[in-house]
């Protein structure tokens, strides 16, 4: 089986079940996760979308970097471009943002996406309102967006 496949038969459990839950599909070396509120015929919708992998540990600061560079490259799919934040070299972590991210007169809106030596690679979109503090908000994406977005993230690991 495939990711996409997997991704294909989790979604479909979950929207039998409830419509929301924990999607879980095993990868070549390591695992996705996403925490869905929302499930249907079209899309979903997730807290944060996650690929936990070995491949990851040990890795220096400019491998982060390569793959970060490469994932900038790879998502012009999802609603804004994503663009580097900072690297982090104390925690050997990458943070990418939307770039720009997208604002309206009530709030600002941006995905987050982190890559971390140890490891893991996590995508989440916040919303802040001015004057309070950043809040995650679910990332309304439609089902071959999710199966893109998990292909890529192991995919640009290998």
């Amino acid at each position: 089986m495939t990711i996409k496949t997997d991704i294909q038969r989790e979604l479909k459990r979950i929207q039998a079940v409830s419509g929301r839950g924990l999607l879980q599909a095993d990868a070549d070396a390591g695992r996705i996760e996403a925490d869905l509120v929302a499930v249907d015929a079209i899309g979903c919708s997730f807290q944060t979308l996650a690929y936990s992998t070995d491949k990851l540990a040990g890795v220096d600061l400019e491998r982060l970097r390569s793959i970060s560079e490469t994932l900038t490259a790879k998502l012009t799919y999802l609603l804004e471009p994503i663009g580097l934040i900072e690297a982090d070299t104390d925690r050997c972590a990458i943070q990418l943002r939307s770039s720009p991210p997208k604002k309206d007169e009530e709030a600002t809106s941006y995905y987050e996406l982190l890559v971390r030596r140890g490891g893991d690679i996590s995508l989440s979109r916040y919303s802040k309102k001015t004057g309070q503090l950043r809040q995650i908000v679910p990332a309304h994406i439609t089902r071959e967006v999710l199966e893109r977005l998990a292909e890529d993230f192991v995919g640009v690991v290998h």
